[in-house]
């Protein structure tokens, strides 16, 4: 019997990878939800425009798909978006709507991927944050995926739920409005200025192409402990770091100076992973590439 397996948000960054991944086996059947219909996956890709907070709708969709797997990315994930509103009524609302569908339409088992975030861990004080690291949200973004955390476990008594919580997931494709891509083009298009925040903090980067994999194995894999999996490579880059790299890499560094306007207030200083439970759970099948030569593939599609 094939998989079907529900991915909400299919077209975004993280969907797109997943899903080219999933269709390297043949007998997985996928539906996607997405404001944008419009692909390239193939036949075994159906896409509906489905709104979450359309609960009617939703629950029919579901119901008529009735997936074994859902591996749920939809949400706005930006930290500074101006709507609160709308951001809690996706992420929250959205999820919430979701797993009641899946509740009422889905054997028991069915397994159920929620992207949650690393931002829950805020600033912790510790160098390495491990699942067990108490929430401390810094920002609207993170407290609505650490309220969809606590939502999800009213569902727990049916839905086979495992929360992955992603550090920063870079590479081609993804949108200009992040940072690392915007300083990608900047110095691959050779901008003249570029003006930035905060470049001091430590981030954990992992690329795409690992994290598309991370997900798959979790989606199609029985029997996975634990509950809860940060995605991440357990290594601290700053923003300086990443600077210095993509001048040694494009042979250009365009003028720089900080806009007030761009640091972040409760800006989180150090987010780093503690991959211990990762590493365990895909069991070295597949690594991460270092930060420098994604950077390197980021340029070249310039």
């Amino acid at each position: 019997m094939s998989a079907r397996i529900l991915i909400t948000g299919i077209n975004g960054f993280v969907g797109r990878h997943i899903t080219k991944e999933l269709l390297t086996n043949k007998d997985i059947k996928i539906m996607g939800f997405d404001r944008n219909i419009n692909s390239s996956f193939g036949e075994n890709v159906s896409i509906r425009t489905v709104n979450l907070l359309d609960k009617e709708n939703l629950k029919k969709t579901v119901s008529e798909f009735k997936p074994s797997t859902v591996i749920h990315l939809a949400a706005i994930a930006n930290v500074v978006y101006g709507n609160v509103g709308e951001l809690y009524d996706i992420n929250v609302h959205g999820s919430e709507n979701l797993l009641d569908a899946l509740y009422d339409v889905c054997d028991n088992g069915t397994r159920v991927i929620l992207t949650s975030t690393a931002g829950v861990y805020g600033n912790s004080g510790v160098d390495f944050d491990t699942e067990e690291t108490p929430y401390n949200p810094a920002n609207h973004y993170s407290f609505s995926k650490m309220v969809m955390e606590y939502i999800s476990k009213n569902y727990t008594d049916k839905l086979d739920i495992r929360i992955v919580r992603p550090f920063n997931m870079i590479g081609v494709g993804q949108n200009e409005s992040f940072l690392i891509p915007k300083l990608v083009k900047a110095f691959a298009s050779k901008q003249p200025e570029l003006q930035i925040g905060n470049m001091n903090t430590f981030r954990d980067f992992v690329d795409i192409e690992f994290a598309a994999k991370f997900f798959c194995k979790l989606a199609l894999q029985p029997n996975v402990e634990p509950r809860v999996l940060n995605l991440c490579a357990g290594h601290g880059t700053t923003g300086n770091d990443i600077l210095g790299m993509l001048q040694d890499i494009t042979k250009y560094s365009p003028k720089i100076s900080v806009n007030p306007e761009f640091v972040r207030k409760n800006e989180i200083m150090r987010l780093v992973g503690d991959p211990t439970k990762c590493n365990a759970f895909i069991n070295n099948e597949f690594k991460t590439k270092p930060v420098y030569a994604i950077l390197s593939e980021m340029v070249k599609q310039y």
